[in-house]
């Protein structure tokens, strides 16, 4: 009784001295967690996955992705496996943008491998300079590092505590490179389109893993980082705020050809764009190398493949990515939205909105796809892996097979 009388007199020492010590014991449970899966992750590496040869591994980290954080996970957790492995590392800390791509587009030699350590728009510098190179490109992993790749991880981090699942995501991330478990990808390219003639030759193409996003929900997602004081609901917030928005509506005309699995044309165009010499409105782009694993198809006459078919419309969102089809070959897959509108609907959809659950109201599958906007486009931008980009002409394709990634 007297302790009960002790708690219920200072009740409030009573309960700011059972939250620290609630957070105290959940710290040091998320410690020894964490210690416990990397000494048994360490031991597993060094009797299973040691490198024969000392291999040379380049991490691209963007010290800025994840709240700055990303730095501290990758020397705490990853650094120390690889090194365990046996492999040298060397470190690049981008310091703007484009200096990944440039950096990759431009050295003398390539590593054994390539680690990426931050979020999309890392990654998607990475490819572009690989797939700017000619000859044989090394293959790449890619940890996530950035608040937009951390899908292992959806739990709120109460009081900074670490998140086991995470710390375990990391590991696995590396593990298919540490036995060497690799499989080829299929990435997208974007050239811009010269407004005079219709060519796509004078700027150096960008490409990517993820694909392009354009419209309201990009730039809902794009400005809920300005509402952080909402915590969690900053989205709902980003979303709420473009309610009764008045420039909603992307007119653009589209061209695009049928998904094609490779025929004779496909080799032609990929041979007559690889012989193109490098400079700097020209395009420096890849050799192309299909995947020694798959069976090789044979080249026939494609009718279709070159067939052009055009429109034009009118949404609100527009999401371009590239898919793997049931026969088994990489195509564009593009979703027009049209469906939202401003007002007092829009706000009833706001959960879906925020889920991403929108249902396209035009789907066009396509091995090559071209956008011409139409209207003003001052204030407009693509995303692209994450990475904005002025809203011009532009033309899309899936490039088959072109990057060897590690997963």
């Amino acid at each position: 009784m007297n302790y009960l009388r002790v708690i219920r007199n200072n009740w409030k020492k009573c309960t700011f001295g059972a939250a620290v010590s609630v957070y105290a014991l959940q710290s040091l449970k998320t410690h020894i967690e964490i210690e416990q899966h990397m000494r048994e992750f360490a031991s597993n590496v060094q009797s299973n996955w040691v490198s024969d040869r000392p291999k040379k591994v380049l991490v691209v980290m963007n010290p800025v992705a994840n709240k700055k954080r990303s730095e501290k996970f990758f020397k705490n957790y990853c650094e120390p496996v690889l090194h365990l492995a046996g492999y040298s590392v060397e470190i690049l800390r981008t310091n703007h943008i484009g200096h990944a791509k440039t950096y990759v587009e431009e050295m003398s030699a390539l590593p054994d491998a390539i680690v990426v350590a931050g979020g999309d728009g890392t990654s998607s510098e990475v490819v572009t300079g690989l797939m700017r190179r000619r000859g044989n490109l090394c293959p790449i992993t890619i940890l996530p590092l950035g608040r937009s790749v951390q899908s292992a991880s959806k739990r709120i981090h109460i009081f900074g505590v670490k998140d086991v699942a995470y710390v375990k995501s990391l590991c696995q991330a590396l593990e298919p490179m540490l036995k060497g478990e690799s499989h080829y990808q299929s990435v997208i390219r974007f050239d811009v389109i010269n407004e005079d003639d219709g060519s796509d030759g004078q700027l150096k193409p960008i490409f990517g893993l993820n694909g392009l996003s354009w419209g309201l929900l990009e730039n809902i997602d794009s400005a809920k980082d300005k509402y952080w004081y909402f915590g969690p609901l900053r989205h709902y917030a980003s979303a709420a705020s473009k309610s009764f928005a008045d420039n909603w509506s992307l007119k653009t005309d589209y061209v695009y050809t049928p998904p094609c699995p490779g025929c004779v044309d496909c080799a032609s165009v990929q041979r007559q764009e690889a012989a193109l010499p490098s400079g700097l409105f020209t395009r420096n782009l890849f050799k192309y190398q299909k995947n020694p694993a798959e069976p090789k198809r044979t080249l026939v006459k494609n009718d279709n493949c070159s067939n052009q078919i055009k429109g034009s419309v009118e949404a609100s969102q527009i999401n371009i990515s590239c898919v793997q089809n049931q026969d088994n070959f990489a195509e564009l897959e593009s979703q027009f939205i049209s469906s939202l509108q401003p007002g007092w609907e829009f706000i009833k959809q706001i959960p879906q909105v925020t889920c991403s659950n929108i249902l396209p109201n035009l789907v066009v599958k396509s091995r090559t796809i071209q956008l011409h906007p139409a209207g003003e486009m001052a204030d407009k931008f693509y995303s692209i892996d994450g990475e904005e980009y002025d809203a011009r002409p532009i033309k899309v394709s899936v490039v088959p097979n072109a990057i060897k990634v590690f997963c």
